[in-house]
């Protein structure tokens, strides 16, 4: 499991009766199982590798994640920050000449958000947000294998190497939630949006229920893409997703 914080703002009983000047703060963090889908290649390596993974076997696999968000708003504007990463060690098995060539990988990712958001619908138990920011992306991959026999022109016999790559999104989409009187609140938000990578997109759905004024349980699904790659054969294309269970701070 990696540890991950995330924001989601939500409107209740207690936050409706601040006054619309002052500021206020959402921090939740939470524990996301995150499994990871995606295709990597190198420059000048002519090996593709695609992994897909169960959701328990990408546990094993990962070696380190967090996430952390915070919000701060003031009547209808607000600031968002978000950040992501993920480090990730398997082996993956890629045809070459009828064969299946045995390449360690190892990925590094990290993401960050920077985003204003505006209300749209601002009710007693229900908000609509708009969301626009940008997203900046820095990935490193390593491949490296060993094979004991010559392999097929133009892959080499044994690589190791290293690239990275960063960069840079535009972001726009909707967030919001919807609370019930018992103190029951579904919620989450949709970004998408392109830039230097194809397409880059952020979902998540979530339920919780409101403990008092301060604190909420939360649990979600959370599903994180990129699809990244540069003319001289670079490729990032990923999918990070599962499910997360938290615990929601509003100061």
């Amino acid at each position: 499991m990696s540890i991950a914080s995330s924001c989601a703002w939500g409107q209740s009983g207690a936050a409706a009766e601040e006054s619309a000047d002052a500021w206020r703060f959402r921090l939740t963090p939470y524990v996301w199982g995150s499994s990871t889908d995606g295709t990597f290649a190198h420059e000048r390596l002519p090996v593709t590798l695609h992994t897909s993974k169960s959701f328990s076997d990408s546990l094993e696999e990962l070696d380190a994640g967090a996430m952390g968000a915070f919000e701060a708003r003031k009547g209808r504007h607000g600031l968002l920050l978000d950040g992501q990463f993920a480090k990730l060690s398997t082996t993956v098995y890629a045809p070459v000449a009828g064969t299946a060539l045995p390449v360690r990988l190892k990925t590094r990712t990290t993401s960050g958000l920077v985003a204003w958001r505006y209300g749209l619908v601002e009710r007693e138990r229900t908000h609509l947000d708009l969301v626009a920011g940008v997203r900046v992306w820095s990935a490193r991959v390593r491949m490296a294998y060993a094979v004991p026999v010559p392999t097929p022109p133009p892959v080499p016999q044994q690589y190791a190497g290293e690239q990275s790559h960063r960069w840079v999104d535009a972001q726009v989409g909707v967030k919001g939630r919807h609370g019930f009187a018992n103190g029951m609140f579904v919620g989450g938000w949709v970004l998408a949006g392109a830039g230097e990578s194809d397409l880059s997109t952020d979902v998540m759905l979530l339920a919780g229920y409101d403990i008092n004024e301060r604190f909420s349980l939360i649990a979600g699904y959370r599903r994180l893409t990129t699809d990244f790659e540069t003319s001289g054969g670079f490729r990032f294309d990923t999918t990070m997703q599962g499910p997360g269970l938290g615990m929601e701070y509003r100061f």
